[in-house]
């Protein structure tokens, strides 16, 4: 799978084992840079045409079957099926489509294994929003936590019976960290020497996402049309007061959704930013935001969808109606047979 934030393919190997419960680990984990070209043309995919997209659908399904075979000689014979989250380009449940590119049947023929992809689409024909997924495998393999954060290029939260998107993260920071010519703020430390623009952050925090009930989405859509305007008008602001605003953005709407108390598993590449987990932290009151392993952190998303693949390979429902806004809960994905 790989992330609207674009910071790379994520592959993991995984294991999984079912005694009375379901149990699982992380093999191996990995992220491949995208070739620059491929980088060029995820970043600007919404704007495709068909046949430039579908070209993209080939391309990206080819570079996840080369870097599948630069994985571990030692566990790759041992793969019984590959579960392909692919990549986001179009996200509109409201209009019943949600669009995940990367050719299932292109990576069924490179790497000769079974493949289960596009996991979205049947909840969507549902009714549900086709997202979030995760909390299945939240309630199934991180049951101990009283909810789990993740901070990708969407915040997102499950809280048992319900998830959603809380809002953007990553997404938004590493568009500011680009203006310095880097691609994020390392530990935070561009929005740690800032100050708050009280304007720009009373405006996003007034956007009408933030009241909807669950369950809801996004996509990269409400981000062009909801923040991108609000930036544009601070653009002569120095870069600094722009992320720290934005980082406590970010802080106050997650701690707005968060449960008053418990552990709260957080992971994603958002959970490397220290500044952003040190206003989470100053911000909440009888929370613990729990950091795990780093291979759980950079690799839980992979992890999970690994998960959901392999459910919808044993006919199990892999999506919760009570998460996604479905009428029924369903055992989402195509499946392709070398």
């Amino acid at each position: 799978m790989s992330g609207t934030s674009l910071d790379g393919l994520d592959v993991a190997i995984c294991e999984f084992t079912c005694d009375s419960t379901w149990s699982g680990r992380i093999l191996q984990f990995n992220v491949f840079d995208f070739p620059d070209a491929l980088r060029s043309s995820l970043k600007k995919s919404m704007d495709l045409t068909a046949v430039e997209l579908w070209k993209l659908d080939k391309s990206w399904a080819h570079f996840a079957a080369e870097c599948i075979s630069k994985t571990s000689t030692e566990l790759l014979p041992r793969v019984q099926l590959l579960s392909s989250h692919g990549h986001t380009v179009f996200h509109n449940p409201q209009d019943g489509y949600s669009v995940q590119i990367g050719s299932g049947a292109v990576l069924a023929a490179q790497t000769n294994l079974p493949v289960v992809c596009d996991l979205r689409s049947l909840d969507i024909a549902y009714g549900g929003q086709g997202a979030p997924l995760v909390p299945l495998v939240d309630s199934t393999l991180f049951g101990e936590y009283t909810a789990c954060l993740n901070l990708g290029g969407f915040a997102n939260i499950s809280i048992l019976p319900k998830a959603w998107d809380i809002g953007v993260c990553n997404n938004l920071l590493n568009i500011l960290a680009r203006e310095q010519g880097v691609e994020y703020d390392a530990e935070g430390s561009i929005a740690k020497s800032g100050k708050i623009i009280e304007g720009l952050l009373k405006q996003m925090l007034s956007i009408s996402y933030h009241r909807l009930p669950p369950p809801k989405s996004l996509g990269v859509e409400w981000l062009q049309k909801e923040l991108y305007p609000l930036l544009e008008k601070v653009a002569d602001h120095p870069l600094e007061d722009r992320m720290r605003t934005a980082v406590e953005y970010i802080a106050i709407s997650i701690v707005n959704d968060c449960p008053r108390a418990g552990k709260i598993l957080v992971t994603g590449g958002g959970a490397f930013n220290l500044f952003l987990i040190q206003r989470l932290n100053e911000l909440s009151d009888g929370v613990e935001f729990c950091l795990p392993e780093s291979e759980i952190i950079n690799g839980k998303e992979a992890y999970a969808f690994a998960f959901l693949g392999l459910l919808r390979w044993l006919g199990k429902p892999n999506v919760l109606k009570s998460a996604t806004g479905a009428i029924k809960e369903s055992s989402g994905g195509a499946v392709w047979l070398p």
